[in-house]
């Protein structure tokens, strides 16, 4: 047997031994990042999920990570998470009870078969079946469409969470914010974080080349192609226009389409 040495990392899950630095456990595969959870506030990390895209390695919420230490979030997406799981909570309810209904239906039916079968056909015996097997196949139906219905409920929940914190740290990272950091920040895909970024320029969050603002207001973030160096200080307009009207002349080659946001520092 291998002795552990006095004072290692343990996970905080499984309590596996972990190497130093890990990100995640050998084991189980548990994030090891040590935020506190907003449903069982516990210091714990987060797992991918199909649905809920990351939930709490301790009591499976939904949660929103955040790679970079020195974001402050607002906690306006603690609601929304909570209302997601709200949500997916409900709906598993439901359809357990649909499940449960379906069953005594399928039991109501086949008694009732055999009742026929052994007293043969009777009105009374056709009333009392119909009685007993329409009030359930009524509740299963009505469970089934309740838990599409609360299932529905999950996704904006989430996405508005997610838009939340994304607006978060479009507020409070340096120009220029390029998808690939937005991705890095909230480990998440790059497609993920160009549709966040649409998400966030349908809030008003950030802005697309070639989109005014408000007369007499900068607007708080704007959305370009990248290049280096390049900011969107006095002259910034004019010299995307032009490289547009290059652009569109074939003068220059075709830009690289990673998009990246530049924010308004009198905005924050």
């Amino acid at each position: 047997m291998s002795q552990v040495p006095p004072g290692a990392a343990r996970c905080r899950v499984c309590a596996a031994t972990l190497a130093p630095g890990s990100a995640s456990c050998p084991r189980c595969g548990a994030d090891q990042g040590g935020e506190t959870c907003p449903h069982c506030d516990a210091v714990a990390g987060v797992s991918p999920h199909p649905e809920l895209r990351f939930r709490c390695d301790v009591c499976g919420g939904p949660r929103i990570p955040v790679t970079d230490a020195r974001i402050r979030r607002s906690g306006r997406e603690v609601p929304l998470l909570q209302q997601a799981r709200a949500a997916a909570s409900a709906r598993a309810g439901w359809r357990a009870a649909g499940i449960a209904a379906g069953a005594l239906l399928g039991f109501e039916i086949f008694l009732f078969a055999l009742l026929l079968l052994v007293l043969g056909a009777k009105v009374g015996l056709f009333l009392a079946g119909l009685l007993t097997v329409a009030p359930v196949a009524v509740f299963a139906v009505w469970a089934v469409r309740r838990a599409r219905a609360r299932g529905r409920d999950v996704a904006p929940a989430l996405d508005a969470a997610w838009v939340s914190v994304a607006s978060d740290v479009a507020r409070q990272t340096e120009p220029p914010l390029t998808t690939g950091a937005l991705a890095s920040t909230l480990r998440i895909a790059e497609p993920q974080a160009e549709e966040l970024l649409a998400l966030l320029e349908v809030n008003d969050v950030v802005r697309a080349p070639g989109s005014a603002g408000e007369l007499g207001r900068a607007p708080k973030v704007r959305i370009g192609p990248a290049a280096p160096g390049e900011t969107f200080a006095a002259g910034g307009a004019s010299a995307l226009a032009a490289e547009e009207e290059a652009l569109a002349a074939g003068e220059i080659a075709e830009p690289s389409p990673q998009r990246t946001a530049h924010v308004d520092p009198t905005k924050r």
